[in-house]
C-alpha cells in the first residue's frame, strides 16, 4: 500500500511506477464536476479504467473488506472524508463472497491486524492484490464522498509499452 496526497505526489512522483503516475495525472486533469458517476476507460481493453463514485460513508462494522487479484487500485478521494481499513493478506482471512471470476473481487467478514487510514480531499491510497481493504468507512460520522477509483491491470506494471 502507498498513502499519498496531491502535494506529496507532486514532489515524489519520480519514485512511483510510471503507470501510477499516469493514473494520478489522469485524475488531476479530469474535471469530475462535469461528469456523472460511472466507468471511464483510460487505456483500452480494460487495462486501466476509472470508477467515478459518489456515496455516503458508513460505520466500518457495516463494510466488508475486499481484495483483488488482477488489478491494483488507486482510491483517490475528491471530496468529503473517508476512512479505509487496510490489512495484508493473511491465512486467517476467510472469503465469505467470492466474485473473483466475474469481477476480480472477493469479500471477507473479518480481517487480521487491520490499520485504519483517514482520507480527506486530494489524498489517495494505492492498493495491491495483497492489500485487503475496507473502503467507504466513516471518519467523524456520515460524509458524502466523491472518489475516483482507478483500476490498473497488473500487466501494466511489467509491460513497458503501456506506460
Amino acid at each position: 500500500m502507498i498513502f499519498c496526497d496531491r502535494n506529496d505526489w507532486a514532489r515524489e512522483s519520480h519514485t512511483l511506477h510510471p503507470v501510477i503516475n499516469q493514473a494520478v495525472e489522469w485524475i488531476i486533469k479530469t474535471d469530475f464536476s462535469t461528469l456523472e458517476p460511472g466507468k471511464f476507460e483510460i487505456l483500452p481493453d480494460n487495462k486501466m479504467f476509472c470508477l467515478y463514485q459518489t456515496m455516503e460513508t458508513v460505520p466500518a462494522s457495516e463494510m466488508r473488506a475486499e481484495s483483488h487479484f488482477q488489478y491494483a487500485d488507486i482510491q483517490y478521494l475528491l471530496s468529503g472524508e473517508e476512512t479505509i481499513g487496510v490489512a495484508r493478506a493473511h491465512p486467517d482471512h476467510v472469503v465469505v463472497d467470492d466474485r473473483a471470476a466475474q469481477h476480480d473481487i472477493v469479500f471477507y467478514q473479518h480481517t487480521h491486524n487491520e490499520s485504519m487510514i483517514a482520507l480527506e480531499a486530494d489524498t489517495f491510497v494505492v492498493l495491491f492484490p495483497h492489500d485487503v481493504h475496507r473502503p467507504c468507512c466513516q471518519t467523524h460520522g456520515v460524509s458524502r464522498i466523491r472518489k475516483a477509483v482507478i483500476k490498473i491491470h497488473l500487466s501494466l506494471f511489467t509491460d513497458e509499452k503501456s506506460s
